[in-house]
């Protein structure tokens, strides 16, 4: 009897071991989620913190007014305003009061295969770490303009909208729009080229940027000619295009 034991037992620490490796490779990019995102509280929805300390990437459906409230890892809450979106891919950036205290993600900047290996956490305040499947990429009827929204595997749940999607290196591949029981993310490129903008990268695409100030409106559809009404950019820019700081008052 206890020799007919011994293979079960062995297969069974086997996947015991295999597990416990998979979790422990998923460590750093778990971490990675977790820091980096936020809850928009003004909405409920969540979003994260991406290629600069004042920039968090959302939901454009999850924007409410021009001015939220957002509350990061760390447990601080900051003010955001809204200074560019994008309606066809369901996609807004915030910039920060004050720059947070926290690693920002990068951006994928090369096309998705189906098929890959995509994280998800959904939520920070219901967090499921989950691995998730890229299935294909095309059109659903909640983006009729955007002909590459991402059909994945995740287990989203309402409250998720504006959660990242990355891949193992913990970069942006995504963010959860939801459709079909939340299952339809915005793809990075042209979430990219929203956040270029907002950092005078110089990238050419119709977007609408906001000014801090209340009422202010400017439609670009070229090249970004300078910072919103009361945005400067600093002399010496950092790594990736710089963050914008306030400017003075008038």
């Amino acid at each position: 009897m206890d020799s007919m034991a011994r293979p079960g037992g062995a297969v069974a620490l086997v996947m015991l071991l295999a597990l416990s490796a998979q979790a422990g490779s998923d460590l750093p990019v778990r971490r990675a989620l977790r820091v980096a995102s936020v809850v928009v509280e003004t909405t409920g929805c969540a979003g994260v913190v991406a290629e600069n300390p004042q920039v968090i990437v959302t939901a454009k459906h999850c924007v409410k007014g021009r001015t939220l409230r957002v509350r990061l890892s760390t447990g601080s809450e900051r003010t955001a305003w809204v200074v560019a979106v994008n309606d066809a891919s369901d996609q807004a950036v915030l910039f920060l009061e004050e720059p947070a205290d926290v690693e920002p993600l990068a951006i994928v900047r090369r096309r998705q295969i189906p098929g890959t290996v995509l994280y998800f956490e959904g939520n920070p305040e219901r967090p499921r770490f989950q691995n998730a499947r890229l299935d294909r990429i095309g059109r659903c009827p909640s983006l009729p303009d955007l002909p590459n929204a991402l059909f994945t595997s995740i287990d989203g749940r309402p409250g998720d909208s504006g959660a990242p999607l990355v891949d193992g290196a913990a970069a942006i591949v995504g963010l959860v729009h939801g459709g079909t029981r939340c299952h339809i993310a915005t793809p990075a490129a042209t979430l990219a080229r929203l956040v270029d903008h907002v950092l005078g990268r110089y990238v050419v695409e119709t977007t609408r940027l906001f000014g801090r100030r209340m009422g202010v409106l400017l439609d670009k559809a070229s090249e970004l000619g300078g910072a919103p009404a009361s945005l400067t950019r600093p002399r010496s820019p950092c790594r990736g295009g710089g963050a914008w700081r306030r400017g003075p008052r008038a």
